[in-house]
């Protein structure tokens, strides 16, 4: 078991995740104002090499615990574009965040992030654990529909 496995550090991780994401967002809307969204993404995704970075190395000695061979053959085509996605979820949110508030954008992303995920999770896609959409999850999910209807409305 890792330092990770532990659920206060896990909750603790994702919720610094989250202040992440929320200023994230308006910081590369900011710069794209003064620049263009592209280079804003772009530097975004530059910038956030270098702590990625460090954290390979570290975490993989170098990338020398790492079975490249091993990962090439066993892990699916699709496990390695992820990047992809992220990349044209900084390239939208700079887009879009200082034209619709930092409060709608995020709001927004979470909602959909959620109704995709408890798809995921239905479908057990991607590998992950199957889990049934039961009426206690799709009233969650009615709720987040409707406070960000909320939000965007008022």
């Amino acid at each position: 078991m890792t330092a990770l496995d532990e659920v206060s550090l896990g909750v603790i991780l994702l919720i610094l995740g989250g202040v992440c994401t929320g200023v994230q967002g308006p910081m590369n809307g900011r710069l794209a104002i003064s620049t263009a969204g592209s280079f804003s993404a772009f530097l975004s995704f530059a910038l956030g090499f270098w702590p990625l970075l460090i954290y390979f190395l570290a975490d993989t000695k170098g990338g020398k615990t790492v079975d490249w061979p091993e990962a090439a053959r066993n892990a699916p085509g699709y496990a390695w574009l992820g990047g992809v996605f992220g990349g044209i979820f900084v390239l939208i949110l700079t887009l879009v965040i200082h034209r619709r508030g930092a409060s709608i954008t995020n709001g927004i992303i979470v909602v959909t992030q959620l109704i995709i995920s408890v798809v995921i999770d239905q479908a057990g896609a991607f590998d992950t654990t199957q889990r049934d959409c039961t009426g206690l999850r799709g009233g969650g999910l009615a709720c987040m529909i409707v406070g960000i209807a909320l939000v965007t409305l008022f």
